[in-house]
């Protein structure tokens, strides 16, 4: 995909030409996609021989990696933007480079003149050369070096299988954005499985736009069964992760793995996005509810204890109130472990900008959602009051506070340890003694 680049006259910013310039700042926002390319970008940089700073207004160059997903996701990027460059002086360079650059540089560059450079998406070398370092860029291009995992959970990290979506999803600007499908390799994935696995990550969370599609690019077929058997057979990471599933290629024999092997988290994020024929017709998803209750019931068959995890989309053009009940009927249905939504905007690119469907007014559509969630949060306490007195594993993500397998970092439910302290990266054994809708207590048993 071309990378549109616009900069300030400064013809690259070259620090090659101003050796004073040694420390960068970098600030990543949006999806753990995004983590995974500053990570990178990390890495690049520190081979070049520059410092990371969490300082500020010590740094020589300050980097920001946006999101352009949604509208809000934009607003909050050019506000940390903002933020972030209010008090720059000079001296300071910066460059914003990610999504929401890759869709709206041109525009950006006259309202933010603060920034010296708007690049696209990142790619293994392109930090470098707009900072002059053509020879490591070229060598980061053709061996990258290893990641630099910007983290305060040093136990965790995303491993990255794919960038790019095949789907043509109505709603989404994530193929405009990102391109086609591009799977990495078994070998390299291992690869760097190992070496995340060498700095201590106990938990390895798989990451796409569209996971259960991975490999149908370069192998002509879904492989994430392949990979998974692949990291299980070459590492010893004690847990590995699926996020963000498609509900297409989730096949009979991925669930029997995920029963059997006691390594791999009972545990899928698979957004639905809705739960009416009509509505599933509209945003493209390709699936109908039939298919859909199927797969979950499957689901919960095959792989005993699984945690679901979902995603919908309220107020979508041509929604009424009787597909918003059928949502509601599904959710009640199948009792979501973990349910979260977000409502519809226009984004320019999108073929939903295209329906001749009524539009939902935000505030119908925000009621919409706030019910469902309220209910989910009922049922979210009422599953989670079924686990007192049993007793799980737990990945601790401080001396105090650990998650169970059907809990990811950052998004899902946290256990409180009530009584003793454990080691930061330790799985340990604890019991449940009480429990909210978000937040379970446990005292360590073993």
């Amino acid at each position: 995909m071309k990378c549109e680049l616009w900069n300030r006259g400064l013809g690259g910013l070259n620090l090659v030409n101003y050796p004073s310039m040694k420390k960068f700042y970098s600030l990543s926002l949006g999806c753990a996609k995004n983590q995974v390319d500053s990570e990178r970008a990390t890495a690049e940089l520190l081979f070049a021989n520059l410092k990371a700073t969490v300082n500020l207004k010590e740094s020589d160059v300050i980097l920001i990696n946006t999101c352009g997903f949604i509208e809000s996701a934009q607003e909050e990027s050019i506000e940390a933007i903002l933020l972030h460059l209010k008090d720059k002086k000079a001296t300071q360079k910066a460059i914003v480079y990610g999504c929401l650059s890759q869709r709206y540089s041109k525009e950006l560059a006259k309202e933010i003149p603060e920034v010296d450079m708007w690049l696209g998406n990142y790619h293994a070398g392109m930090l470098l050369e707009a900072l002059g370092f053509e020879s490591q860029a070229k060598l980061c291009k053709a061996s990258p070096p290893k990641r630099i995992r910007n983290s305060e959970h040093p136990h965790h990290a995303y491993l990255k299988i794919a960038e790019g979506c095949n789907r043509a999803c109505s709603f989404c600007v994530i193929p405009s954005i990102r391109g086609k499908q591009v799977s990495q390799s078994v070998e390299n994935l291992v690869s760097e499985a190992k070496q995340l696995e060498e700095n201590g990550v106990k938990e390895l969370s798989l990451i796409a736009q569209d996971l259960s599609s991975y490999g149908t690019d370069l192998y002509k077929a879904a492989s994430l069964e392949r990979l998974l058997e692949a990291l299980l057979k070459n590492t010893k990471i004690p847990w590995l992760r699926l996020m963000y599933l498609y509900p297409e290629h989730i096949t009979g024999g991925l669930l029997n793995l995920m029963a059997k092997e006691p390594r791999i988290c009972k545990y899928a994020d698979m957004p639905i996005q809705h739960a009416s024929d009509k509505m599933l017709k509209l945003m493209r998803r390709k699936y109908t509810v039939k298919d859909l209750k199927a797969l979950l019931y499957k689901m919960r068959e095959k792989v005993p204890g699984i945690s679901l995890r979902t995603t919908v989309l309220l107020g979508f053009p041509g929604e009424e109130h009787s597909d918003f009940e059928e949502l509601m009927n599904l959710a009640e249905e199948i009792r979501f472990e973990l349910l979260g939504g977000f409502i519809w905007s226009p984004e320019k690119g999108t073929s939903a900008m295209r329906l001749k469907e009524k539009r939902v007014p935000e505030k119908t559509a925000r009621i919409r959602l706030d019910t469902l969630i309220e209910r989910q949060d009922e049922i979210s306490a009422e599953k989670n009051n079924e686990l007192i007195g049993q007793t799980f594993d737990v990945i601790l993500d401080s001396p105090t506070e650990a998650r169970t397998q059907g809990n990811a970092l950052e998004t899902d439910n946290i256990v409180k340890i009530s009584k003793g302290k454990g080691k930061t990266g330790e799985i340990r054994k604890v019991k449940i003694t009480k429990t909210e809708a978000h937040e379970l207590d446990g005292i360590f048993v073993d």
